[in-house]
């Protein structure tokens, strides 16, 4: 089994279980269940089957009468003048025995018999059908001792079976509680000022329901309800006591169902409790609010030009007006009209702008006979759009919008809803105060306000007047009541430039984003403006600056300065192989900028992207410079300014190409040459060189009309060198830097070597020997236009002897060498002292006099060698020297 509720209003033709509703509303209950009692035609009375029987004896009238013999033999077919027909297979429910004393006359009037009725009752729903027998006219006889009735006429009153009754056969009982917590057994269907339990005519049954189709719905129409007085009857939620009092008052209400088929609420049980769901169903809740209506408004002030919204909450599907109280005076000017119902909005229905004016036609309460079209202000639309008539929703909800514009006088308005009940004066209404403001207009400038020509410029700022804002420029030469900021040539003699009232094409449209901010970028390349002071105006209608009263606005002065372009050098000379860095700043946010680099023989054209900070970094590289002759070479670095295009440029670099080689001034002679004049040629036969080429270019980028800046730098290529300083003479243990001078950009790695000039193939029977340092470092910037390098040296495990140094450039060619002396580790001295010399981290040699320690014999000390084997051996290691240098 499953039970189910629902509480539903007819009204609305909604389930409104768990809702609020209006008193007045008329409520019913849906019942959902699968169980359903439907017996077929033989079973429809309550009664399966009646045994009677009786016992009848001798006696005397009016005397105590005593059993003498029970005569059990007799069927009741002998004895009944009518007949019945006994319902077989049925199981008795119930059975009952009961005697009744009936006297018996006899036909002569001398004898009477007492009878015993003997029924048993079968039913449904605790209902008992009883049955009568009776005896007359009995005659005298004697059958087995007892009087034999000398007439045989028994009559037996037979219950009629009849056809199932609402008020016997219901099985559904629904229990309402108030918020006091009373259980309701009957509710009003109409308001009679009577009592429910009493008037039954005005009231209904809340028990007993019988269901015969599915869904059933207490309330309306049911073939199975038995009281005509209730068919069609639903909860009149506004009926009135005997009192004269709400028979419910406002509150929440409680509704359940409950199943008494077959008793099964009382067997069918869950762990002992009612079986919610099968047998009791939920407990359910509706709440009765009194019949009111109420205004909101979604913010208390409004910023003109925005709109507001009112929502209105009374009762569910019903009309009401809606006006904008108190506003007839107005007669709907610039500045002098109210807020305006926006358009096809649901269920708000306004009239006709020329009529007929029937919702305008309904007179409000207080009014002395006036209408909400009185009420209203005149125009313009003949007043129709401030005023409506809406229909809730089924939840008795309706949101109004309200649109404002700049027109809209700043003051506050009362909004008001109202709705006449009953027809009779029954007034349910209500009010609220929107108040509208004037908006404003802000505008600001990233930055400093000093900005190059051809610079983004980033305008923002607020409006809270409108939803779109309108941007001009005045300024020197420019319209007197506004340029167009995005018209690229808006000087007066631009006539086309100008703004115009009210068309918002001549103006820069920015839309307003929801939290009431703006923002645009505006990029000045190309614009036909001069260095100067500038100011721009942000305004909330498309006004021009003659016409501002009507108008927020903002303003923001700005300077306007002409683009520049610096450029240095990394190094003013170069080594061939070395990188060189052109860096530099180039105003006025350009695309880029143009590098011509010219020599002897050589021209290169390319371009390097500005930064937003504005700056470049143009690297020569490497294996670019190691390439180039030695000797001069001019740098052009060209700003392509406003237009931010090349206006003089290099037409091809291909040979063969088309224009291959050719400088052109694009500004000239366009009529007939989309490519512009020729100036000079760069590259091939009969072009120009070196310094002529860069005087060729610098002139044409100064022809005036050309609006491209630049500057020029130089730079010498030299072949790259590394002069070692002189080092002179060391002795062993010494810490010293040996230094050079180069023309090496700084941090070029230099590779050095420090070893003995005794370094030289052995033998294979023979041990080697080397001593000396060697090690990387980087060249550091000089103090006397050459750059330096330097390497420092611990002779602590040097060999006396002369030392070669050699200083290469890892990756370019240069490379500087030097010759020093590593003397004994103490100065010579008159005396001659024998030292035995042991030799720990020093590798063995095998042509000095000493002798060495990783032979296993013993070494015989030695004296260090004198000036003059000193000046032997130098000659010879510069011998070697030769010969290594020379290989």
């Amino acid at each position: 089994p499953t039970l189910d509720i629902n509480v539903w209003d007819f009204d609305q033709a909604a389930d409104v279980t768990g809702k609020s509703v209006p008193q007045g509303e008329r409520l019913g209950f849906k019942i959902n269940t699968n169980m359903v009692f439907n017996p077929t035609d033989t079973r429809r009375s309550n009664m399966y089957d009646v045994s009677p029987g009786f016992w009848w004896v001798n006696g005397t009238s009016t005397a105590t009468f005593t059993w003498t013999n029970d005569i059990n033999t007799i069927t009741v077919d002998s004895w009944s003048t009518g007949a019945w027909t006994n319902v077989t297979g049925a199981t008795p429910y119930y059975a009952n025995t009961s005697t009744v004393n009936r006297l018996m006359t006899f036909a002569d009037g001398t004898t009477a018999v007492q009878a015993n009725t003997y029924t048993k009752t079968y039913y449904f729903n605790n209902t008992i059908y009883t049955f009568n027998t009776s005896a007359t006219n009995m005659g005298t006889g004697i059958i087995g001792g007892v009087t034999e009735p000398t007439q045989t006429t028994f009559v037996w009153t037979a219950g009629t079976g009849h056809l199932w009754d609402t008020t016997v056969d219901g099985y559904i009982d629904l229990k309402v509680k108030d918020e006091s917590g009373a259980t309701l057994t009957r509710l009003f269907i109409n308001s009679s000022g009577a009592d429910s339990l009493t008037d039954t005519q005005n009231s209904k049954s809340l028990t007993k329901n019988f269901i015969n189709v599915q869904p059933f719905t207490w309330g309306g129409y049911n073939s199975a309800d038995a009281d005509v007085y209730t068919r069609g009857g639903y909860w009149n939620t506004q009926a009135l006591d005997f009192n004269n009092q709400y028979a419910y008052p406002v509150g929440t209400y409680t509704v359940v169902a409950e199943s008494k088929l077959n008793k099964m609420k009382d067997n069918y049980k869950n762990q002992g409790a009612d079986f919610t769901g099968k047998t009791v169903s939920q407990t359910y809740t509706v709440t009765l609010v009194s019949d009111s209506v109420k205004i909101e408004a979604n913010k208390d002030s409004v910023v003109r030009s925005k709109p507001f919204s009112v929502t209105v909450t009374g009762k569910p599907s019903t009309e009401y007006y809606i006006w904008v109280k108190g506003t007839s005076s107005m007669d709907g000017s610039y500045d002098n009209q109210p807020p305006m119902v926006n358009l096809n909005q649901e269920k708000v229905v306004m009239d006709p702008q020329a009529g007929p004016y029937v919702i305008g036609a309904n007179a409000y309460e207080n009014g002395a006979g006036k209408t909400v079209k009185d009420d209203v202000a005149t125009g313009p639309y003949n007043g129709v759009r401030y005023y409506a008539n809406i229909t809730t929703s089924t939840s008795g909800v309706r949101t109004v919008e309200w649109v404002t514009s700049n027109w809209t006088k700043a003051q506050k308005y009362t909004i008001r809803v109202e709705r006449n009940a009953s027809g009779l004066g029954d007034y349910k209404s209500d009010e609220v105060d929107v108040k509208v403001e004037k908006g404003a207009v802000t505008i600001v400038a990233a930055g400093d306000q000093s900005y190059y020509l051809g610079e983004e410029i980033k305008l923002s700022g607020t409006n809270t007047e409108t939803y779109k804002t309108y941007l001009f420029l005045i300024g020197p030469n420019l319209h007197s009541v506004g340029s167009d900021i995005k018209n690229q040539d808006p000087r007066r003699t631009n006539t086309n430039a100008k703004v115009v009232n009210n068309q918002p094409g001549t103006f820069k449209v920015v839309d307003v984003n929801g939290d009431n901010t703006w923002s645009w970028k505006w990029g000045t390349s190309n614009y036909a403006l001069d260095a100067g002071t500038y100011t721009i105006y942000a305004v909330s209608q498309p006004y021009d600056k003659d016409s501002l009263e009507h108008a927020a606005y903002g303003t923001v002065s700005i300077i306007i300065k002409k683009p520049f372009v610096s450029a240095t050098a990394s190094q003013s000379t170069v080594a061939k192989g070395d990188r060189i860095y052109i860096t530099g700043t180039a105003e006025g946010q350009p695309k880029g900028v143009q590098i011509w680099i010219l020599g002897k023989n050589y021209a290169v054209v390319t371009t390097e992207a500005v930064n937003s900070d504005a700056s470049f970094k143009y690297e020569v590289r490497q294996e670019e410079t190691k390439k180039l002759y030695a000797g001069q070479y001019f740098v052009v670095v060209q700003h392509p300014m406003q237009n931010d295009d090349y206006d003089v440029y290099l037409a091809s670099s291909t040979v063969g190409a088309a224009g291959y080689g050719i400088v052109y001034n694009r500004m000239l002679n366009r009529q007939n040459n989309a490519a512009g004049a020729e100036i000079f040629k760069l590259l091939g036969s009969g072009s120009l060189q070196g310094s002529d080429a860069a005087e060729a270019l610098v002139q044409g980028i100064n022809d005036p009309n050309v609006d491209d800046t630049y500057t020029k730098l130089q730079f010498l290529i030299e072949e790259p060198v590394i002069r070692i300083d002189p080092i002179g003479d060391k002795r062993v243990g010494d810490k010293f830097t040996i230094t050079a001078q180069t023309n090496l950009a700084v941090d070029d790695e230099i590779l050095v070597q420090v070893y003995s000039s005794s370094f030289k193939p052995t033998q294979k029977s023979q041990s080697g020997e080397f001593s000396g340092a060697t090690g990387t470092v980087k060249v550091t910037k000089g103090d006397s236009g050459m750059n330096k390098i330097s390497f420092d040296v611990d002779s602590s495990t040097f060999k006396p002897d002369e030392y070669i140094v050699t200083e290469s450039a890892v990756i370019q060619e240069a490379t500087g060498t030097a010759l020093f002396n590593v003397l004994e580790g103490t100065a010579p001295t008159a005396v001659q002292t024998t030292v035995a010399v042991v030799t720990t981290a020093a590798p063995v040699t095998t042509a000095a006099p000493v002798v060495t320690t990783a032979a296993p014999v013993t070494t015989v000390p030695t004296k260090s060698p004198g000036y003059g084997a000193l000046i032997a051996l130098i000659g010879l290691g510069a011998v070697a020297f030769i010969v290594v240098r020379r290989h």
